[in-house]
């Protein structure tokens, strides 16, 4: 799988600029378009393909990164990046797995929601399970 980094939910100023630093690190990335948020993360990088589906269209409350086949070295040089350029942070940020790979934008949206807000209580959300 080509390394890249999908974009749910950005304002043009900050995809724009996400953008320029993926070029500048041979990431390919992709502005996911809210007609798609229901498709599953597979089908958004095309592994899949696209279904019809009854989600789709609404855009969630926030930003979404999601990062499919990077290296941890390239996942550190895009998250430095970020920092060095100024772009600002990113909360929901999630690594494709083959256990969310059949998740759709929402799903996984509502999922990093409940584990961020699980990590301000200071609480693990998946209490006992192996990741």
């Amino acid at each position: 799988m080509t390394p890249t980094v999908l974009l749910y939910n950005f304002g043009e100023e900050k995809s724009r600029n996400l953008k320029v630093l993926c070029l500048t690190l041979k990431l390919r990335v992709r502005s996911v378009p809210a007609a798609d948020f229901g498709q599953t993360l597979n089908a958004v990088l095309g592994i899949s393909p696209k279904v019809e589906c009854a989600e789709g269209g609404q855009p969630f409350g926030g930003e979404m990164l999601v990062m499919a086949g990077l290296s941890s070295q390239q996942m550190n040089a895009l998250l430095q990046g970020m920092r060095r350029k100024k772009i600002p942070p990113v909360k929901l940020k999630a690594v494709l797995t083959t256990a969310n790979s059949q998740w759709n934008g929402y799903q996984l949206y509502q999922e990093l929601q409940a584990e961020h807000q699980a990590m301000l209580r200071g609480e693990n959300l998946h209490e006992g399970e192996s990741l």
